[in-house]
Parts: C-alpha cells; sequence; structure tokens
C-alpha cells in the first residue's frame, strides 16, 4: 500500500472513531477517551496541513485543506458535545446525595 493510500485510510478510521466514541455509553464521564481522540485529530490535522497527502499531483493543496479542517470541524463538534453533555448531565451534589441516600437504604436493610 503505498504512503497516500495509508494517510487516507488513517484519516477514515480517524472519523470513524469521531463517531463511534460517541455512542459509548457514559463517553462523557470517560475523558481520557475524549481527550485522547482530540488530540488525534489535532495531531492528524496538523500533519495533513503541514505535510499534506502525497500522491496527489496537482491537486494536493486543496485535498490537504479539505481533510485538515474536517479534522479540525470534528474538534470542535466533539468539544460541543461535551459542553452540552456536562451541561445537561445531573449536577455533581446530586449525585453525591443520591449516593449516600442508597448507601444508607441498602445499610439499613442488611440490619
Amino acid at each position: 500500500m503505498d504512503p497516500s493510500t495509508t494517510i487516507l485510510f488513517a484519516v477514515a478510521a480517524l472519523l470513524g472513531l469521531n463517531h463511534v466514541v460517541f455512542r459509548i455509553p457514559g463517553w462523557e464521564y470517560r475523558r481520557t477517551i475524549f481527550w485522547t481522540l482530540q488530540l488525534l485529530n489535532l495531531g492528524a490535522a496538523t500533519a495533513i496541513l503541514a505535510f499534506g497527502v502525497p500522491g496527489f499531483d496537482g491537486v494536493e493543496t486543496p485535498i490537504k485543506w479539505v481533510l485538515g479542517l474536517l479534522l479540525i470541524l470534528h474538534i470542535i463538534t466533539n468539544n460541543q458535545r461535551l459542553v452540552r453533555a456536562v451541561r445537561a448531565g445531573p449536577d455533581r451534589r446530586e449525585l453525591m446525595a443520591k449516593r449516600s441516600r442508597i448507601k444508607a437504604a441498602l445499610a439499613k436493610h442488611e440490619e
């Protein structure tokens, strides 16, 4: 496989990963996965914009801009999803209070 095909497959896999991560239940609480994905997007976008995709003689500039800006668009969209999920999610204090009530009920039931 030549380098241009490898790069295109890698970008396609990264775009697929952008969709898969947000299908995982509770993804907004797994920040390591989220920020790793964001860093991969940023690194790939920077590399593509800086070095381009070899093998596209005459149309390399538009292709590198389209792919690079598509990955940057995913960075922005992913950040918007995270902000919406955090704002819509339950407050941490409410979760801790609910957890305390459940623990107290379980302890009472065990006695």
